[in-house]
């Protein structure tokens, strides 16, 4: 399993102006997705965090100095179902702390199919409840890289589609 870096300089962050906007594939018919905050399958519990996750990448939201959200996300294979998972930096006790976030039968996905319209869903999710805005910029990449987070923000939001704007 990867760990997250935060990257602590611009010299660290991948690319970010250019990329080519990724053909993500048609979404499954039928995706029965659930996302949202603690989502997980019914009868399965993963109190310690997903066995063996896959990494995906990690993106930022800076408002400010003191105020930041690090999310690194990752697929698990499941039995029965993929399930995304982030990895949230707690900078008060300086530790990183797992939370379920979806899932989408496998039967009904490939691994990439899961990974990028579960992510989709969940960030419309969150664009809805708690009208999170688009991410600020790409930390880390890895089962997806730059072109795939930046189309997947594109279609959550395309009324922004210059981000992000990196300012560092």
């Amino acid at each position: 399993m990867t760990k997250p870096q935060i990257p602590m300089s611009a010299s660290l962050l991948p690319q970010q102006r250019v990329f080519a906007v990724t053909d993500l594939g048609e979404r499954p018919e039928p995706f029965d997705s659930v996302v949202g905050y603690g989502e997980q399958p019914p009868s399965v519990e993963l109190p310690n965090g997903p066995p063996r996750p896959r990494y995906l990448g990690q993106v930022e939201w800076a408002w400010s100095p003191a105020n930041v959200r690090v999310d690194a996300y990752y697929l698990h294979k499941g039995r029965h179902y993929w399930m995304l998972w982030i990895r949230s930096y707690d900078d008060n006790w300086e530790e990183w702390n797992w939370l379920p976030v979806g899932y989408v039968p496998r039967r009904q996905a490939s691994r990439r199919e899961a990974a990028v319209y579960l992510l989709v869903d969940f960030w419309r999710f969150e664009k809805a409840q708690r009208n999170r805005e688009h991410y600020h910029w790409i930390n880390e990449t890895d089962e997806l890289d730059t072109s795939d987070f930046r189309t997947i923000g594109m279609l959550v939001w395309p009324e922004d589609t210059e981000r992000p704007r990196v300012s560092r």
